[in-house]
C-alpha cells in the first residue's frame, strides 16, 4: 500500500518533545497485516526519510496496525493512531519497532492487550492506550518494561479500566506508582483473550502439522530455500517458517527487495541446534538429546521470535536449574526480557547464598555474577583445603 503525507516539525503528544512527524490525514487500512510500501510527502528542506523521527495517523481508517513502517522511516521514536478505529494490536505488530520511545494508540477500539505485546520493547517509555474499550489484560503486559523509566502508562477511560500513571491525565483516576497501576489492572480487567485471527492462525498451524508436513521436513521435496550451517545444509520452505516468525518474513522480504537469494547463512550456530530448531517449523517435536545445548537453542528461538518453541525450552531449561548454570541462564533472560526464567533463575541463585539477596540485585546481572563467581572460588579454595585435610568443613 502507498500513502501520502505532510511533513514538519509537530508536537504531537501534549507536553512531549516536538519531532520531525510524518502526518497520515487519509489512509484506508481495513485488512490485518497490510504492509505499507511507500509514504510520499515533500520534505522540508535538509531533510529526508532517515530524520523522520514520528509518524502520525490522524482521523483516517487504521483497523489493523500497519506493517513496514520502520523499513521506511528507520529512526522512528514515536507512533501514534489517534481516531482510527483500531480494532487489535500484537506483539508481531511491533516487531521492527523496537527502539521506538512512545506509542499512543488513543480513542479506538482495541478490547485486549496481549501478555507479550511489549516483550521486545526496551526504550519504550511512554504508553497511551486511552479511550478504547479495554477490558482484557493482566499486569503481565507491562513487567518486560518495568526497567525502562516510565514516564507515562495512560489506560484512562476504557471499559474495564479508568487510570493512568502519568505526568497529566483529563479523566480518570491518577496512580502514583506502576505498581498501583499493575494492581488496578488485574483486579478490573479479565485475562487477555487471543484475538480471532491469531486463534484461526493457530488452529490452521495445528492442522497442517501432519504427517504431510513432517514429510516435507524429511524429505525436503517441494523447498524453496536452503539454511546454511558451518557443518550441513537445510532445505526448507519458506512459507511454513513465515507462518511461525515474523522475523523470517522480515528476512525473506529483504530478501527479495535486494536481491534473490536461496540461501541463508547460519554460521556459528551448532548445527544441531539448528536442526532441531528448524524441525520444530515442522513437527512441533523437540528431542532432548543428551548433547542438546538448551540455552543456545533458546537464544536462537527468542533471536527468531517462535514464541511457541520459546516457551517449551524455556520450561526444559528451569527445570535444569543447578548450581553451575543458573547464573547463565539469568544472563540470558535479562538479554530476552523473559521474567519467567528470570526470577526462577534468580530464586535458585538465592538459595545459594546463607543469606538472603536483595531483591535490587534482579536488575543488576553483572553484580551479581560478580558474587556468584566470589562463592564459586571461595568454595574451590575450601574444597582443596579440606581435601588438604588443612581444614575441616562441617
Amino acid at each position: 500500500m502507498n500513502l501520502s503525507c505532510e511533513f514538519g516539525n509537530l508536537e504531537i503528544f501534549l507536553y512531549g518533545n516536538v519531532y520531525y512527524t510524518c502526518l497520515i490525514r487519509s489512509s484506508s487500512i481495513t485488512k490485518p497485516n497490510t504492509i505499507i510500501r511507500t509514504i510520499n510527502g515533500k520534505h522540508l528542506e535538509g531533510k529526508s526519510d532517515k530524520d523522520v523521527e514520528a509518524i502520525l495517523f490522524k482521523g483516517t481508517t487504521v483497523n489493523y496496525f500497519p506493517q513496514g513502517l520502520n523499513k521506511i522511516f528507520p529512526n522512528l521514536k514515536a507512533v501514534r493512531i489517534h481516531k482510527c478505529g483500531l480494532k487489535s494490536i500484537t506483539q508481531r505488530d511491533l516487531v521492527g519497532l523496537e527502539n521506538i520511545e512512545r506509542l499512543r494508540c488513543g480513542h479506538n477500539k482495541i478490547t485486549s492487550l496481549p501478555d507479550n505485546l511489549f516483550r521486545y520493547m526496551n526504550k519504550l517509555i511512554d504508553i497511551s492506550f486511552h479511550d478504547n474499550g479495554l477490558h482484557f489484560m493482566s499486569s503481565e503486559v507491562l513487567k518486560p518494561i518495568l526497567k525502562n523509566d516510565l514516564k507515562c502508562v495512560n489506560f484512562s477511560e476504557n471499559r474495564a479500566i479508568d487510570a493512568a500513571y502519568c505526568y497529566y491525565i483529563f479523566n480518570g483516576t491518577k496512580v502514583d506508582s506502576i505498581v498501583k497501576l499493575m494492581a488496578m489492572i488485574d483486579d478490573k480487567c479479565g485475562k487477555p483473550v487471543k484475538n480471532d485471527e491469531q486463534t484461526r492462525a493457530n488452529k490452521k498451524l495445528k492442522e497442517l502439522k501432519t504427517e504431510g508436513f513432517k514429510e516435507l521436513w524429511t524429505t525436503g521435496r517441494f523447498s524453496d530455500i536452503t539454511i546454511v550451517t558451518d557443518t550441513e545444509k537445510f532445505k526448507v520452505h519458506k512459507n511454513v517458517l513465515t507462518m511461525q516468525s515474523s522475523v523470517f518474513t522480515s528476512i525473506f522480504e529483504d530478501k527479495m527487495k535486494d536481491r534473490p537469494s536461496d540461501e541463508i547463512q547460519m554460521k556459528n550456530i551448532n548445527s544441531e541446534v539448528v536442526k532441531t530448531f528448524l524441525k520444530f517449523f515442522y513437527t512441533d517435536e523437540i528431542e532432548k538429546e543428551e548433547n542438546l545445548n538448551l540455552l543456545e537453542l533458546f537464544s536462537l528461538a527468542a533471536k527468531l521470535k517462535v514464541e511457541t518453541l520459546v516457551s517449551i525450552i524455556e520450561d526444559m531449561i528451569i527445570d535444569d536449574l543447578n548450581d553451575d548454570n543458573a547464573i547463565e541462564i539469568f544472563e540470558l533472560a535479562c538479554r530476552f526480557n523473559y521474567d519467567g526464567m528470570k526470577t526462577s533463575a534468580f530464586e535458585f541463585i538465592q538459595s545459594m547464598f546463607d543469606e538472603p539477596l536483595k531483591d535490587e540485585l534482579m536488575n543488576q546481572p553483572e553484580v551479581l555474577k560478580e558474587l556468584v563467581e566470589a562463592k564459586r572460588k571461595i568454595n574451590s579454595i575450601l574444597n582443596k583445603l579440606k581435601s588438604a585435610k588443612i581444614i575441616t568443613i562441617r
